[in-house]
């Protein structure tokens, strides 16, 4: 989800500069050439037409073009600032007052539509988890891969996010049939209540192949299960993520892959591909999950900027990303579709034309064949 660098300065060709003068006098190879017109009987006899120029036009013409070349690098130097100078005019096309929200919208040199509101504080620890790029990951890996995964429970995204907040038998559902297909066997049987020991001593072998930083969990004679239900809901987050690392590096998906793409599945099929976006480091993303739930990302890719010693140049330091959880629901699906097409930005227009015209009409399809169901389990429901 970058900055171009002003071009340099071109460095002069060294097999061109035997050519040119230096010092305001010509060339040897000029004087040599002049010399050898001028020695009586090494050539035909002199005319106009082959008359050697006189030594004054020579030093003339070498001072003139000795002269020429400082200006040359003047104008050069002069498109390059004026070149500089529009591209800053672009960034700050909405002029120089932008207050910090507007700031945090940027991405490189063009303005994003803000499609995320700011939770109110209750919802806060569930927008924190959908601001979480790995989290995505892994709701596109449960998709991808439900077929040999051996998860039986069925859960929508929401009632995920609950689990992770609030620690519950779905994250136990989803857990243990991850660690059953993981070498080496365990003595110990999966449960309820030993999945997390078992989750701790898988981590210890592979965590430093498919996570930074430390382990944040280890088995500890049984004190890592209340632990866990008192880290952090993106600590936990972490772990699974790393747990569908481990998960897919196992035979039975690799060959899943190697065998699918034989038989002309597409890559893509098993790496996710973005639906829109830009060369300035915006990208965003679709889950077509039916079952869990239709998801919108969008990656916004930033980076600080330092004015250079030189004037009017800007050198781009550190670049961090922002992920965001743009539409989740029928509403929201259509919310971000109108604010895209009705943008100023041609890039957003073409994917909220997009959304309108691909996907709008699926996610539609599947919000109210849910709405039908939680009706007719209303209906059947003792009152």
């Amino acid at each position: 989800m970058s900055s171009e660098a002003s071009p340099s300065p071109i460095s002069g060709d060294p097999s061109s500069d035997q050519s040119k003068p230096q010092n305001g006098t010509p060339a040897t190879q000029n004087d040599t050439t002049t010399t050898a017109a001028v020695a009586p009987g090494t050539g035909p006899p002199l005319s106009r037409s082959n008359r050697p120029s006189r030594a004054c036009t020579i030093r003339t013409a070498a001072r003139l073009y000795a002269a020429s070349q400082p200006a040359a690098e003047q104008r050069r130097l002069k498109a390059l600032k004026k070149k500089k100078k529009e591209e800053e005019e672009d960034r700050n096309e909405a002029g120089g007052d932008e207050s910090p929200q507007y700031q945090q919208q940027c991405s490189s040199s063009k303005i994003v539509t803000p499609l995320v509101e700011p939770p109110p504080p209750a919802q806060l620890p569930r927008w924190t988890l959908r601001s979480m790029w790995e989290f995505a990951s892994v709701l596109n890996f449960l998709h991808v891969f439900r077929p040999l995964l051996n998860i039986s429970a069925e859960f929508s995204a929401e009632e995920f996010e609950t689990a992770l907040l609030n620690p519950n038998d779905t994250l136990s559902d989803i857990h243990i049939p991850l660690l059953k297909a993981i070498p080496p066997v365990t003595r110990m049987a999966l449960t309820r209540d030993t999945w997390v020991t078992v989750l701790c001593r898988k981590l210890r072998d592979w965590w430093h192949w498919v996570a930074d930083g430390d382990l944040p969990i280890v088995a500890s004679h049984g004190a890592e299960i209340e632990l866990y239900k008192t880290l952090d809901p993106g600590v936990r987050v972490v772990i699974l993520k790393a747990l569908c690392d481990i998960r897919v590096e196992q035979d039975d998906i690799r060959n899943y892959i190697d065998h699918s793409i034989k038989h002309g599945i597409p890559l893509a099929t098993f790496r996710k591909e973005r639906v829109g976006g830009d060369s300035h480091g915006i990208s965003y993303w679709y889950e077509d999950d039916e079952m869990v739930g239709h998801r919108l990302y969008r990656e916004i890719r930033k980076f600080e900027v330092k004015k250079a010693k030189s004037k009017g140049s800007q050198v781009p330091l550190n670049a961090s990303y922002q992920w965001e959880t743009v539409a989740t629901n029928f509403d929201e699906f259509q919310d971000v579709s109108e604010k895209l097409f009705s943008s100023t930005n041609r890039t957003e227009v073409s994917l909220g034309k997009k959304l309108k015209i691909d996907m709008l009409p699926e996610v539609e399809r599947v919000h109210k064949k849910r709405e039908v169901t939680e009706e007719a389990a209303q209906t059947s429901s003792p009152s």
